[in-house]
C-alpha cells in the first residue's frame, strides 16, 4: 500500500471512529444516530425503519462487516463486534467475520454479539444475552451464551 493510500485509509478510519463514538451520545435523536452509523460504514437494508438505542457500540475497525435488515431495533448498551481473538494462535491473533442481522429483529438491552453470525428474520434476543452463533428465523433466544427459549408465532 502506498503512503498516500495508507494515510487516506487512516483518515477514513479516524472519521468512522469519531462518527461511531458520537452516535453513542444519550441526547442524540434516534434518526441522527442511525445516519451517523450508516456514514461510518454499517450496511442497512432500510435506514428509515431501523432504531438504534443509546450507547450502542459497533465495531469501529470493521463497521462495514455489519449488515442490518429492515425494522431492526437495537436497544441500549448492545455491543456488536466483527473482529475476534483467535485463542488457537497465541499470543494474540485476531480474525474478522461478518455479522448479518435479518428483518424484524429485536435485540434487548446490553447484549453482546461476539462471534461472526447470522441472526435470522423475526428473532428476539433477550436483554443481557451473548450471541456466539447463528440464530435461525423466528426464534426467541436468551442467556450466556444465547440459547433457544421458544419460537415466535407471527400473526398475519
Amino acid at each position: 500500500m502506498s503512503e498516500q493510500a495508507s494515510r487516506s485509509y487512516g483518515i477514513k478510519r479516524l472519521i468512522n471512529k469519531i462518527l461511531l463514538y458520537v452516535s453513542r451520545f444519550t441526547l442524540l435523536p434516534g434518526f441522527i444516530r442511525v445516519k451517523l452509523v450508516k456514514y461510518a460504514g454499517v450496511n442497512f437494508t432500510d435506514v428509515k425503519s431501523t432504531f438504534i438505542g443509546e450507547n450502542v457500540v459497533f465495531d469501529n475497525i470493521y463497521p462495514h462487516y455489519i449488515t442490518l435488515g429492515k425494522r431492526v431495533r437495537i436497544t441500549n448498551g448492545t455491543k456488536i463486534f466483527t473482529h475476534f481473538l483467535d485463542v488457537k494462535k497465541p499470543p494474540f491473533s485476531f480474525y474478522t467475520g461478518k455479522v448479518v442481522i435479518g428483518d424484524n429483529v429485536f435485540i434487548g438491552a446490553n447484549c453482546l454479539i461476539v462471534k461472526e453470525c447470522k441472526i435470522g428474520n423475526n428473532v428476539v434476543v433477550a436483554a443481557g444475552s451473548v450471541v456466539t452463533k447463528d440464530i435461525p428465523d423466528n426464534w426467541v433466544v436468551g442467556g450466556i451464551p444465547a440459547k433457544k427459549i421458544s419460537e415466535r408465532v407471527i400473526d398475519e
